[in-house]
């Protein structure tokens, strides 16, 4: 199964696309998707994570500054990410 967010942020104007897909070994596989090119550190760099990464906010990869790179402190991609995570792991109602 495949979980997706769309994010549009009209802050910057920019879009950005969420795909967390779950795996046999029950990590999840990150795919990320913009026309933001801040992003592109990002989404090279956050490729697979865990249950823990998305219960342990202190401690997420999804929140490490080395992953994050320079991307802007108010942009919606890292909450995309546990949106879309938590909705793979039946954790974030679909219907919302």
């Amino acid at each position: 199964m495949t979980s997706e967010i769309d994010v549009d942020m009209p802050i910057c104007d920019r879009k950005i696309k969420v795909r967390v897909t779950s795996r046999d070994d029950g990590d999840m596989d990150v795919e990320i998707v913009s026309d933001c090119p801040a992003l592109k550190h990002y989404s090279e760099n956050l490729k697979r994570i865990t249950l823990d990464d998305i219960t342990n906010f202190e401690t997420s990869t999804i929140n490490k500054e080395a992953v994050r790179g320079n991307m802007s402190m108010i942009c919606t991609a890292p909450i995309a990410v546990y949106q879309a995570a938590w909705l793979e792991c039946g954790m974030l109602s679909s219907n919302i």
